[in-house]
């Protein structure tokens, strides 16, 4: 079946395969027909012998995929860029300037990477400081020094929203955009990491607000759900939350019809099952 003819252009998350090898990786994606993937050169897995990321390394993967029919279009660089112990913070953007230099021996156009917290133990937790201006000041200045990176290596930096983050709502990341400079820099459609508690009961509007804000910059999209439990926010795979995926599949085709929809948090044993109910979204 052509992914066009079943609706969205669907690709696939490396960490969705664990400690799996580049060629084991490869055939499995491969099986379930996707052909994009978004790729973490840091899992244990893809580093070479010696347990490092490097260029030869990063050839070796990308050759691997293409036997199997497979592009890798972006990186994942997920990371706290905003780590508020200065040492971390400076590592974690040199160990993001690494994998952006590393970008074009994968093939890769793009890196994604959420913002970060300013909590000092968890950088998926809220802390009051992440609304701050200054935590914004911040934002601001480790993303003109990666975007520069980026645009130095024609890659795109794409940043993802959280609402524990500073990069909390599709307002603050539209206003990120027009404050920056374009080259270089793009956002990450993922809406479910957008939505509040409150959101759940009013679906149509909070995902037009996100939608309008944010989709012009997206390069790319994410799927998966969202739900709340006394713990907060939890974004398990697609079709186990409360989300109305048949509103997220319609502003996806009107908006990014073009877009590759990558699959995240799930395991290798429900893939199937996640696409049968992402497409089924889609006819709706």
């Amino acid at each position: 079946m052509n992914e066009r003819d079943a609706g969205p252009i669907i690709g696939m998350m490396s960490y969705v395969y664990g400690n799996s090898s580049a060629e084991e990786m490869a055939a499995a994606i491969n099986g379930h027909g996707i052909a994009f993937a978004q790729v973490d050169p840091r899992q244990k897995g893809l580093l070479d012998g010696d347990g490092r990321m490097g260029i030869r390394q990063a050839e070796h993967i990308r050759k691997v995929f293409q036997q199997q029919g497979i592009s890798i279009p972006v990186l994942s660089g997920y990371m706290n860029l905003l780590d508020p112990d200065p040492g971390r913070r400076e590592a974690n953007l040199q160990e993001m300037e690494e994998m952006i230099e590393l970008c074009p021996s994968f093939g890769a156009g793009c890196i994604a990477t959420e913002t970060g917290s300013l909590h000092p133990t968890n950088p998926w937790g809220h802390h009051p400081d992440n609304d701050t201006e200054a935590a914004w000041d911040a934002l601001l200045h480790v993303t003109e020094r990666l975007r520069l990176r980026a645009a130095s290596n024609g890659v795109t930096l794409l940043l993802e929203g959280y609402v524990n983050n500073v990069l909390s709502t599709a307002e603050r990341a539209a206003r990120l955009i027009r404050e920056l400079p374009s080259a270089g820099l793009g956002l990450v459609m993922d809406p479910f990491n957008y939505i509040k508690e409150a959101d759940l009961k009013r679906q149509e509007e909070a995902l037009d607000v996100i939608f309008d804000a944010i989709a012009p910059h997206c390069v790319i999209a994410h799927a998966k759900d969202t739900l709340y439990t006394a713990k907060g926010i939890h974004t398990p795979r697609a079709g186990t939350g409360l989300m109305q995926w048949e509103l997220v599949a319609d502003r996806l085709t009107r908006t990014m019809p073009d877009a590759v929809l990558y699959l995240e948090h799930l395991q290798p044993d429900e893939v199937e099952e996640c696409l049968a109910f992402i497409r089924q979204a889609y006819r709706q």
